[in-house]
C-alpha cells in the first residue's frame, strides 16, 4: 500500500507510482496480483481542469461584456491585459513562495480575478464618462483614474488589512486556509 507523505503533491506521487508499477509487478512472484484500489487523482485533475476552464471563461466573458457595453476596443483591451498580467504576477509570487497550484489556490485566483476586473471596469467606466463629455483621451484617463484611483487603492489596502490578520491567525494555528487567504487579494 502506498500513501502520500504530508506536503507531497498527490498527482506527481500517483504518476510516479504508476510509472514504477510495471517494474514492481515484474519483481513480484506471478501469483501476486497488483491492483490499484483507489486513485483520487482522476477527480482532482478533473476539478483542477474545471476551475482552470472557469477562470479562462471568466476572462473571456469579461472582455466580451465590456466590449458589448462600451463598444470601445482600447477600453476592452485594458481588462483583457490587466487580468492575465495580474495572474502571471500571482503565479510568479506563488513560485517564489513555494505555494502549490491546487483547487484552493485556483478558486482563490478566480475570486481575485473578480476583484481585478471590478477595479478595471470602474476605472474604465470613469474614463469613458470623461471621454463622452468631450475630454481628450489622455486628459480623460488622467482625470478618471485620478478621481477614482485613491478609492480603489484604499479598498485594496482595507481588504489586505483584513485578510492579513486572518492569514496570520491561520498560519499560527496551522490552518490550511492560510493558502486561500494569502491569495485572496
Amino acid at each position: 500500500m502506498f500513501q502520500r507523505q504530508p506536503g507531497a503533491n498527490i498527482i506527481s506521487t500517483a504518476d510516479s507510482i504508476r510509472q514504477m508499477l510495471p517494474q514492481l509487478t515484474e519483481s513480484l512472484p506471478k501469483s501476486v496480483k497488483v491492483t490499484v484500489l483507489s486513485d483520487r487523482t482522476t477527480n482532482i485533475r478533473a476539478s483542477v481542469d474545471d476551475t482552470q476552464f472557469e477562470l479562462m471563461m471568466a476572462i473571456a466573458l469579461v472582455v466580451m461584456i465590456i466590449y458589448l457595453f462600451l463598444r470601445n476596443i482600447p477600453a476592452t483591451i485594458i481588462p483583457g491585459v490587466a487580468v492575465p498580467l495580474s495572474l502571471i504576477g500571482t503565479f510568479a509570487v506563488m513560485v517564489f513562495l513555494d505555494f502549490s497550484i491546487n483547487n484552493l489556490t485556483l478558486m482563490a485566483l478566480t475570486i481575485a480575478t473578480g476583484f481585478v476586473v471590478d477595479d478595471a471596469i470602474v476605472v474604465i467606466e470613469n474614463i469613458s464618462r470623461y471621454i463622452e463629455k468631450g475630454e481628450k483621451p489622455l486628459a480623460a484617463a488622467l482625470k478618471g483614474a485620478g478621481e477614482i484611483g485613491f478609492t480603489i487603492i484604499s479598498l485594496t489596502f482595507s481588504l489586505i488589512a483584513v485578510l492579513i490578520h486572518c492569514c496570520l491567525w491561520a498560519i499560527s494555528s496551522g490552518d490550511c486556509s492560510a493558502n486561500l487567504l494569502l491569495r485572496w487579494r
